[in-house]
């Protein structure tokens, strides 16, 4: 894609199609009774957060409701330890709070919190078909304003389509006010958005070649999480040290993202095989001293993964061929793959492992057009790898940034070894039907040799 202009917020906001208006600044929150009246049909309003982000900015959103004489019903304040999880189970204790109130039809649920309460609240809403209303805590995630919300069900990671939030006030005060490790963790979020401008450009070509789970590029949305985003992230990487302008500018990045999201109705823009290493991760409930490791955190890892994974792949100056004993897994031979590498649970038919054999089989193409789309690529290889190559910043180059932004760059800072970091490549390349360079590599047989040659590499050391 040719480098394009780059666009403010404003311009961005008018391309989603479900938020309506962003408020970011110090004194954000006193807007949110206008922002109820100017966007809203209601009777009263709903606060969704938990200890910590109700003290964060719950006071402030209360007297700004009060002073104007909106009326606030029932709050439900999670506890702040142990952390919430962006589980299905808690999107539906939501719902069935606010459904439980009199006249919940005329309510507006206020997300007061970070990207898990804003998940929960997104998918509560959406299943009581009520229009919400976001007020992040921190610069932690993209999903403040994405459509479509990432949680667990029955412990697998998936997105389940949900309306963005229709307004949003963000107070700059409280961005800076919050943990250093979550202003990082959106660090991380963004980071990630090179893997998905690289994968983008294979799974475009790969699409027009024959693969499945493909998207072509959309030009407005490459250009809002693309352009300029090297720059961004170097201006951005003191947020972790509460710097105002970092913060401010972080925070609009990653609410630009989520704007793309919106306008395709698709995660593709900002999410590529980094968020899958970032999925395996939560999936497996990956902690440290007892805490959840941040979504950002996993998402910088994985990022890190991802670009050793794309660089060792893309290594050769002439396309890689396939093993000479590679052929395509029948389906009993794939399935049994991917039991290999999920641990089934004591009920049979649930849980990761059926999730992931259902989706691994769906991507599984026959033998014909398998071989079809081999030989596609490898007669392409040539333009993909120089298009890829040059998104893509050079492996330590890249680290020294996340590590920048505050972010863990070795698999050690989030309770992992080398060898798990980079075996999780095999499952994260299972659980989701999008194309990424992972399925390249697959498709051409010579994901082992790809694997290899990020052992003996530079990839999380």
């Amino acid at each position: 894609m040719t480098e394009q202009k780059k666009l403010s917020l404003e311009e961005c906001l008018n391309a989603a199609t479900e938020t309506k208006e962003l408020l970011l600044g110090r004194d954000a929150l006193e807007g949110i009774p206008r922002l109820l009246r100017e966007h809203y049909d209601f009777t009263a309003a709903c606060i969704i957060a938990d200890e910590n982000t109700d003290a964060a900015a719950g006071t402030q959103v209360r007297e700004a409701l009060s002073a104007a004489g909106i009326p606030l019903a029932a709050s439900l304040v999670f506890p702040g330890s142990p952390r919430l999880h962006a589980d299905c189970r808690y999107a539906a204790r939501i719902s069935a709070h606010i459904a439980a109130l009199p006249g919940y039809r005329g309510l507006v649920p206020i997300a007061l919190g970070a990207g898990t309460v804003n998940d929960l609240v997104k998918r509560a809403a959406s299943e009581l078909n009520l229009p919400y209303l976001c007020v992040p805590t921190a610069a932690s995630v993209d999903g403040y304003t994405s459509y479509g919300a990432a949680l667990l069900s029955e412990g697998f990671k998936q997105t389940f389509p949900c309306a963005a939030p229709r307004t949003l006030a963000v107070s700059t005060t409280a961005l800076r006010e919050a943990p250093a490790y979550l202003s990082s963790s959106g660090f991380g979020d963004l980071a990630g958005k090179i893997i998905a401008g690289t994968d983008w450009i294979i799974a475009e070509k790969a699409g027009a070649l024959g693969a499945p789970g493909t998207e072509p590029i959309d030009p407005l949305a490459w250009n809002m999480t693309q352009t300029g985003l090297l720059d961004t992230l170097r201006l951005s990487a003191d947020a972790v040290r509460k710097d105002a302008e970092a913060l401010e500018l972080l925070f609009s990045a990653l609410s630009v993202t989520g704007f793309a999201m919106q306008r395709l109705r698709s995660s593709r823009p900002v999410s590529g095989c980094e968020h899958l290493w970032s999925h395996i991760w939560e999936m497996e409930d990956l902690s440290t001293d007892g805490s959840p490791v941040t979504h950002g955190h996993k998402v910088a890892v994985g990022t890190l993964a991802a670009a050793a994974f794309t660089e060792a792949f893309f290594a050769p100056v002439s396309p890689p061929l396939p093993s000479l004993n590679w052929k395509l897994p029948s389906r009993a031979e794939r399935e049994a793959e991917v039991r290999a590498a999920f641990t089934t649970p004591a009920i049979p038919g649930t849980g990761p492992a059926e999730a992931a054999v259902k989706t691994a089989l769906e991507k599984l193409m026959e033998e014909k057009r398998a071989k079809a789309l081999a030989e596609a690529l490898r007669d392409n290889w040539k333009e993909i790898r120089e298009k890829v190559l040059e998104r893509l910043p050079p492996y330590d180059e890249l680290r020294d940034l996340i590590a920048r932004g505050g972010c863990p760059v070795l698999p050690g800072e989030i309770n992992l070894s080398r060898g798990e970091g980079i075996a999780a490549a095999r499952r994260a390349q299972m659980i989701r039907n999008r194309y990424t360079v992972l399925d390249m590599a697959w498709d051409l047989g010579v994901f082992g040799e790809v694997l290899a040659k990020m052992e003996e590499g530079p990839c999380l050391r």
